[in-house]
């Protein structure tokens, strides 16, 4: 049985998952996240771009 849990498979990045599945599924823009977290939209950016952990 094949699992994803291989020694090959790079970890996923937080913001890949935000990117792909959360704010889709939320509707709402990089902006209104980062008000709503009470952070800079670069900060954001920087996160769904995986460029910062």
């Amino acid at each position: 049985m094949t699992t994803l849990r291989t020694k090959n498979r790079k970890p996923t990045h937080p913001g890949e998952t935000l990117r792909e599945d959360v704010l889709p599924e939320l509707g709402i823009t990089q902006g209104e996240f980062a008000k709503c977290l009470r952070v800079s939209r670069r900060t954001i950016s920087e996160l769904l771009h995986e460029r910062r952990p």
